[in-house]
């Protein structure tokens, strides 16, 4: 089914039903992109394959499909500016059909026991390599099994007829995000087994599990302008290399993630879906920009500005509750604030007043932003008195959730 500029295959396509949508779709795509195909061409075969992967990987956020699989059309690519393997395979076989360059789209897959592909590339038939998605132009992440399609070749036969492409968190498509230490290794990150052991701990901790959750939906609410800064951070370093400030940064808060049990797969995915929206919540905005600038707000401050933005509702520190919230809500917001809100204070300290610019509109049931005689330039902010017990009991809840002895 069409939309617009975008095919939906359908929920939980299969392999071949995945295999099909692509290729149907380059013909398509190859109409569309006879208009500027022409901005791709380079003095030689090389420097044109250089410049489509150069655009994808500048220009386009990398966003896996979840249940629905999609194939963007070059114009849904290019005003969404986002997209997975399949819609930058298609696009890259849309331009290099227009030169006159002929390639072949790669099936691949990683698993030794299964060749049941979970990517897909181009590759010309002289051998260049596009894998704007691997990052690293002319390469290609080392395949267990791969499948070669030819544009001249309606169908590739050898796959499990049944099987899904990729997999990802209960979700499976060409494309589907890959796991944690996935990325590590695509990004040269070599883990030691001790690190494994620590982040997969991290992974499962119920404290770390609703931090995460809270701090991507910050993101993704884009909370403040959260997800506007870190959008900007994540474009230009696609543009630097290693000991370049932007590039640096958002290494740093991929790794920091990383290591707190978060797949930066994910935050990239809530960065892409907070910065298509209007950033609200002055007060959490105000409370970025005082923490790049120095000063630290204090947890009673951090909850009431999340509160605000994520619920348009004010938080009640003398009794501790959210208004109209279940006590379930305000239990996982307060009860896992000391990891979200040292997460968060730690990602704004990266991204620094240079990326926090912008401002947000107020959100319903915004708290007065500051009181009188704070300032960016530090001073400590009133600890709500009511606030600390309430800390405290959340905090005893979640250590003896996670530190209580099992049956045996």
């Amino acid at each position: 089914m069409r939309q617009g500029q975008t095919i939906l295959v359908k929920t939980n396509a299969t392999n071949g039903e995945l295999q099909r949508a692509i290729e149907a779709a380059i013909p398509q795509a190859t109409k569309q992109a006879a208009t500027f195909a022409d901005r791709y061409k380079g003095k030689n075969e090389w420097e044109t394959c250089k410049k489509i992967f150069d655009y994808l990987k500048n220009n386009i956020n990398y966003k896996a499909d979840g249940a629905n699989q999609q194939v963007r059309l070059p114009s849904g690519l290019m005003r969404t500016k986002q997209g997975d393997c399949k819609s930058y395979s298609v696009f890259t076989s849309a331009v290099l059909s227009n030169l006159g360059i002929p390639h072949k789209l790669v099936y691949a897959s990683y698993d030794p026991k299964d060749p049941t592909p979970s990517h897909i590339y181009v590759m010309t038939d002289s051998g260049y390599i596009v894998d704007a998605v691997y990052g690293k132009f002319n390469a290609e992440k080392k395949a267990t099994y791969k499948k070669y399609k030819p544009m001249n070749i309606s169908y590739i036969a050898g796959v499990k007829p049944r099987r899904k492409i990729g997999r990802s968190c209960g979700y499976s498509g060409i494309g589907a995000t890959e796991g944690a230490f996935e990325w590590a290794s695509r990004n040269g990150i070599n883990l030691s087994a001790g690190q494994k052991i620590a982040i997969g701990a991290q992974k499962v901790l119920p404290m770390a599990i609703g931090g995460r959750s809270i701090v991507r939906n910050l993101i993704q609410k884009n909370a403040g302008g959260f997800a506007t800064s870190l959008n900007k951070l994540m474009v230009e370093s696609r543009s630097q290399r290693p000991g370049q400030t932007s590039w640096d940064k958002m290494r740093s808060i991929e790794l920091n993630w990383l290591n707190k049990g978060g797949n930066p797969n994910e935050l990239y995915e809530s960065i892409a879906e907070g910065a298509s929206k209007t950033p609200t919540g002055a007060y959490f905005n105000k409370l970025m920009k005082m923490k790049a600038g120095g000063y630290s707000p204090n947890p009673a401050q951090w909850i009431a500005a999340a509160v605000s933005a994520l619920f348009g509702k004010k938080y009640n520190e003398a009794t501790g509750a959210i208004s109209g919230e279940p006590a379930s809500t305000t239990a996982v917001v307060v009860t896992t604030a000391p990891w979200w809100a040292t997460t968060v204070a730690g990602i704004v300290t990266t991204l620094g007043v240079a990326y926090i610019t912008q401002t947000a509109s107020p959100a319903p049931g915004e708290t007065p932003p500051i009181t009188p005689g704070d300032n960016t330039g530090g001073g400590t902010a009133p600890r709500s008195s009511a606030l600390l017990p309430i800390l405290l009991i959340g905090g005893a809840a979640a250590a003896y959730f996670i530190l209580k002895p099992g049956k045996k």
